[in-house]
């Protein structure tokens, strides 16, 4: 379905490009899929509706170099496969429970302590928003990472720098991200 669309484009340029885009990202988006909903029967489909959103944006993308390139094909199939578990999940929520189906099951632990839970989610809170505050290639280099679980010699090869390179930068990445958690909660002691 992909190609045909492809082949309806207008100019050659255009199919072109978005040929040479499926066949070198193909992999990546895969890959991001994949470690993202865990269900191999539907990539395929998902793969489709990432290079599809892609080809709306096709004179943006052709403004972009490489790295950005590759971060930003990530981060739109990223944002296609959460809104597929996003849509699943209301699915879920709307089926029909059968009568001999004991919800008490489905109910979360409560064994963990409220005031745990809270402190934890405040801290996941302050690293987003120290995250989000970071230079984009080290933004990149975190998600690829941590999100994504790349290889240093994947990363390497995305964001063009010498393999060796990626531990250092990562290691640059995670102190950045930790003096502006510990900048934060300073400013909110005060």
């Amino acid at each position: 379905m992909l190609v045909t669309i492809i082949a309806a484009l207008e100019s050659d340029d255009d199919k072109a490009f978005m040929l040479n885009l499926y066949k070198d990202y193909y992999g990546l988006v895969r890959k991001t899929v994949y470690n993202i909903i865990l269900d191999p029967d539907n990539v395929e489909d998902l793969i489709n509706d990432t290079f599809i959103k892609l080809i709306e944006k096709i004179s943006l993308l052709r403004t972009l170099e490489s790295c950005r390139l590759a971060a930003y094909v990530v981060y739109t199939s990223r944002s296609v496969a959460i809104n597929h578990i996003k849509h699943k999940s209301v699915q879920r929520k709307h089926a029909y429970y059968g009568g001999d189906t004991d919800l008490t099951e489905k109910m979360p632990d409560i064994g963990s302590s409220i005031e745990e839970r809270i402190i934890r989610q405040e801290e996941v809170k302050e690293m987003e928003r120290a995250v989000l505050r970071l230079p984009e290639k080290y933004k990149d280099l975190l998600y690829f990472k941590y999100i994504l679980e790349m290889h240093d010699r994947e990363i390497a090869e995305i964001l063009q720098i010498d393999p060796d390179s990626v531990r250092q930068y990562l290691t640059r990445a995670r102190r950045e991200a930790k003096k502006l958690m510990d900048k934060e909660v300073h400013q909110h002691a005060e």
